[in-house]
């Protein structure tokens, strides 16, 4: 008999994982895997044992995406179980649901000095990671993880080598976001914003969310602020001031133009913009 701590033992131990990224599959494997599958032989798992799974988490309050990150993490792990020979069956259908998780929020000016006028007053940490997220565009996982080797002074540039789409990026850093990262780097520490690696979002942030009210009457998760929407934030703000897309995309990572098209209502005169840009070759005509 084959158990699902000995298929997750294997897992861990055979597969490398970012640090930020860790803690969360544990959590997720303590919570929501182990409870259910703990006296499950997998010896006989076939595709009417992961439906019934399914059917158990959407009885619970998890969201779909919550319930997709469960289903994909068993797959993975039963997968690896599979690939080293510790089980001997025929990986089974996971059929995963379909979910629509883009976050669209972003915030305005005034919405964003609130932001910051509030956390500038509770805690300085937290303010200049905040600026600088949105100065940046960067995900929190490549903030907390960013080293003094990350920095080419000469450029005013910040390379990312472990990317979530796993391609090497640069980003030009403006005055502001350049004078936060020469303020933390006299601080010669471990890691740019601190002596140990940050693993998640401050409670420090979520509380100032809260007492700023910009969640106040949101039902919607994909429309509440989270430290995600300083990101969409940097985005939007450029198209909004009529950045490129293509630029856009290249600035936050995106594999593909289609993540980025989230933002093209924004800037709807720019089509207009650049057809009006023929006119002046043509006029000798009309």
């Amino acid at each position: 008999m084959v158990t699902i701590n000995e298929i997750w033992e294997l897992y861990l131990g055979t597969k490398e994982f970012k640090p930020n990224s860790i803690k969360k599959e544990i959590q997720r494997y303590n919570r929501h895997i182990y409870p259910y599958w703990c006296n499950k032989d997998f010896d006989t798992l076939c595709a009417k044992d992961i439906i019934k799974y399914r059917q158990y988490l959407s009885k619970t309050n998890l969201s779909q995406q919550s319930i997709k990150h469960c289903l994909s993490l068993l797959r993975r792990s039963v997968n690896r179980a599979i690939q080293l020979d510790l089980l001997s069956i025929q990986l089974p259908h996971f059929e995963m649901p379909i979910t629509n998780n883009a976050r669209v929020r972003f915030l305005s000016q005034a919405e964003a000095d609130l932001l910051l006028d509030a956390l500038h007053n509770k805690n300085e940490l937290w303010y200049d990671i905040t600026l600088f997220a949105l100065h940046t565009g960067m995900r929190a996982g490549e903030i907390f993880s960013l080293q003094s080797t990350n920095i080419n002074w000469e450029q005013k540039t910040i390379t990312l080598f472990e990317t979530k789409n796993n391609v090497t990026r640069i980003i030009p850093l403006n005055d502001i976001a350049f004078k936060i990262v020469v303020k933390y780097y006299k601080k010669q520490m471990q890691y740019l914003f601190s002596e140990k690696q940050i693993l998640q979002v401050s409670k420090i942030f979520r509380e100032t969310i809260k007492k700023t009210s910009l969640n106040q009457n949101i039902v919607d998760r994909r429309n509440k602020v989270v430290f995600h929407t300083l990101r969409h934030t940097f985005a939007s703000w450029l198209v909004q001031k009529g950045v490129p897309l293509l630029v856009v995309g290249n600035l936050l990572g995106h594999k593909d133009l289609k993540m980025t098209m989230r933002y093209a209502h924004l800037a709807p005169n720019q089509n207009r913009y650049a057809v009006t840009l023929l006119t002046n070759t043509q006029n000798n005509h009309i």
